[in-house]
């Protein structure tokens, strides 16, 4: 069961949703008296803040995040989206063993609940276990209002207590979107947003060499790796990856403490 915003929590999402009306009507007001220049001005301008904070997954404007490994970090760290997944998990979870790697595996709630013994697999073979949205609603993530984040984040991190017995420490938002509503929400949560700085775009391209030549350009040590789970190449894409970290002579590493959070780039 979802538990209740808490009020602290309301009135810091109401205030940030009362903020986010103001330009609405800053272009009512321009239009009804006729100051059609400054009325094209404000929509254009809160068009490109909003699209720019909300879309872009690095940019830090809505709230802190972490897109890499604190500096001085020799290592990389691998993550996986959108699990877990009957399909892929298990053939996964082996060849991480094989390599002896820990990865972070962002888990939809959804798919958690239908699989928990998959869930708890993952947690059992040392891997770190964070929260990727109870429906992962790709495609409005960004334009949601602070009571459907709330069961969104709130959602999955009690999806996931209830099959571990603990919550989850990391955030990833879906597509890496997220808006001006969400920092309080992670906040009163406990969450901190991990993006990354590297990615083959796996999860929308099938051509394995061309995701792996994408991997390579991001691959340096302090490098968070996106992969994704639940895709036909899911598999042959994390071997060969893990055959590109060994030749640059990088080590797979966990996440950083949260004490010792890197800025965003």
């Amino acid at each position: 069961m979802i538990p209740p915003m808490p009020p602290a929590c309301q009135r810091e999402s109401l205030r940030a949703f009362v903020l986010s009306l103001l330009p609405a009507i800053g272009v009512m007001l321009a239009l009804l008296t006729g100051h059609f220049g400054i009325a094209g001005f404000v929509f254009s301008t809160t068009f490109v803040i909003i699209g720019i904070g909300s879309v872009v997954p690095r940019c830090a404007m809505f709230g802190p995040m972490i897109t890499r490994l604190p500096a001085g970090a020799s290592g990389v760290c691998l993550t996986f989206d959108d699990g877990p997944d009957p399909s892929t998990t298990p053939a996964l979870l082996d060849l991480l063993e094989a390599h002896e790697a820990k990865a972070v595996f962002f888990l939809i709630g959804d798919r958690a609940a239908r699989h928990p013994d998959l869930v708890c697999e993952i947690a059992r073979r040392g891997h770190v276990i964070g929260n990727h949205s109870q429906t992962h609603p790709s495609a409005t993530f960004w334009m949601l209002r602070p009571w459907q984040l709330w069961r969104e984040v709130a959602g999955c991190q009690e999806t996931l207590r209830g099959i571990l017995g603990q919550a989850p420490l990391w955030f990833r938002p879906p597509v890496g979107h997220h808006n001006l509503f969400l920092a309080a929400i992670l906040r009163e949560i406990g969450l901190t947003m991990m993006i990354w700085n590297c990615r083959g775009f796996d999860g929308v391209n099938r051509d394995v060499s061309a995701i792996l030549r994408s991997i390579e350009r991001g691959l340096r040590p302090g490098a968070i790796i996106l992969l994704h789970e639940a895709r036909p190449a899911s598999v042959e894409v994390l071997r060969r990856t893990l055959d590109l970290i060994r030749v640059r002579g990088l080590d797979v590493v966990p996440p950083p403490v949260k004490s010792v959070l890197a800025p965003a780039e």
